[in-house]
């Protein structure tokens, strides 16, 4: 339409409210109009351009006092002296109207952030679902929780390393969270990293950590995140889903996994106290080596602090393996005669936690019963008229009874896993039991082996 040349087309997507001089194409731009390149930058909207007003300022006086223009496709403005009012006008516009967005979306946050509820607007946590439009609160996704659950089962039950496990799923073709979700991502493989912030996440025992991070914009003009000095931890935010005693062991396989599935010995028997025996003097953490004597190797345990001469243990303790064992040996044998003494209460004590804990749980007897009544209730209810008194009443009870049913059923589902897991423990506990009945007084002829 006015018989314009091409020089170059520029495509910026940083925010206009950052230092102008920061902004690449920009900074090409009125280079081109610097060196006489170029006489007009057209722009589709002067707010759009830049958000800063004073910024607005000395860019349209840079570019004009090299005898270049800026004009926009949007507004219709002049050089006039009304059109550098309005030009003016619309860039304190800009400022102001991005002022107002930061304004609505922290009192958006805000709000959210003091009613306790999630911050996120983004997917839901693997093994969650947001449970309604607003996004308030979470229900648990049976078929993610299921993975999740068993990510822990493999972890702690089966001994299982986590680059096992994210092969194992792999293997099994279940999909990763991203790809699950939905997310544009090429590989259906999982990570071990994906499995570690599963085992590690405090969601899974019900609490929700929000403003984790904050998304910040670097003098650059590039957009990062760092840490929120607003984190906040919300119990009971959202649905647990791996009981608390699983998820402390987990934690406490992790802090010492490394430790003890590094390095692995070629005889592990002879370093059963690995990762557990510490150097008096300066309190690092003493490893397995050998020693050979004789032509035999000897384990012994010795301080790990001698890598730096100028910070190493002065003592560099030393102490043989099969010493170690014997000490902590008879150790266990005198704890072992204390349970010795009080084996039937811990039987007893036992058996009624059991038994309270089947106490508490008596939601499959509900569900039984809640469905034959309701059926019952039916049959009786078909035999009156629809609509009268009596059909009615009928119809209210058989509603109340199907809302307990439903709690009841959730109830139920909820007990299995908690039964199998106290069966577990109780399975280990009478073990042990046993253990120390066979072994009754013959501890001392035995060895840490």
């Amino acid at each position: 339409m006015h018989d314009y040349d091409i020089v170059a087309v520029l495509t910026e997507a940083k925010s206009g409210y950052i230092h102008y001089s920061l902004r690449e194409k920009l900074t090409v731009a009125r280079q081109l109009i610097r060196d006489k390149l170029a006489d007009v930058i057209i722009v589709f909207d002067l707010r759009r351009f830049s958000r800063n007003f004073v910024h607005s300022a000395m860019i349209f006086e840079e570019i004009e006092s090299n005898s270049g223009q800026i004009i926009s496709v949007s507004e219709n403005i002049d050089n006039s002296l009304t059109g550098k009012l309005i030009r003016s006008i619309l860039a304190w516009s800009a400022e102001s109207e991005r002022e107002k967005i930061v304004e609505y979306a922290n009192r958006h946050w805000q709000t959210r952030m003091a009613q306790n509820l999630p911050m996120a607007t983004g997917r839901a946590p693997y093994g969650w679902e947001w449970a309604d439009k607003d996004k308030t609160y979470y229900n648990v996704n049976k078929e993610e929780a299921i993975t999740r659950f068993s990510i822990f089962t493999m972890f702690v039950q089966q001994d299982m390393s986590v680059r096992a496990i994210a092969h194992k799923l792999t293997e099994d073709g279940i999909l990763p969270p991203a790809k699950s979700r939905g997310a544009n991502v090429k590989g259906n493989t999982w990570q071990p990293s994906t499995v570690h912030a599963i085992l590690t996440g405090p969601e899974n025992i019900g609490f929700l950590v929000i403003l984790k991070t904050k998304v910040t914009l670097s003098p650059k003009g590039k957009i990062a995140r760092r840490p929120n000095d607003n984190i906040k931890t919300i119990p009971d935010g959202i649905p647990s889903i791996v009981p608390a005693e699983l998820y402390e062991l987990a934690q406490y396989k992790l802090k010492h996994n490394r430790v003890d599935k590094s390095n692995v010995h070629l005889k592990p028997e002879d370093f059963l106290l690995k990762s557990h025996i510490f150097c008096k003097t300066c309190g690092y953490r003493m490893s397995g080596r050998y020693r050979i004597y004789d032509g035999n190797p000897v384990g012994y345990y010795r301080c790990n602090k001698s890598f730096n001469k100028y910070d190493a243990c002065p003592d560099l303790t030393e102490i043989m393996a099969s010493k170690v064992n014997t000490l902590v040996w008879e150790d266990c044998c005198r704890v072992f005669d204390a349970i010795e003494l009080i084996r039937e209460t811990i039987r007893a004590r036992l058996e009624q936690e059991v038994q309270n804990f089947l106490e508490r749980t008596q939601g499959k007897q509900q569900v039984v019963q809640l469905t034959h009544d309701i059926a019952n209730a039916e049959i009786e209810q078909a035999k009156h008229p629809k609509g009268s008194y009596t059909y009615n009443l009928i119809a209210e009870d058989i509603h109340r009874k199907r809302e307990q049913l439903k709690k009841y059923a959730e109830e139920s589902k909820n007990a299995l896993t908690n039964e199998s897991l106290l069966n577990i423990y109780q399975q280990n506990v009478l073990s042990f039991l046993d253990f120390l009945s066979t072994m009754k007084g013959k501890y001392h002829e035995a060895t840490f082996k």
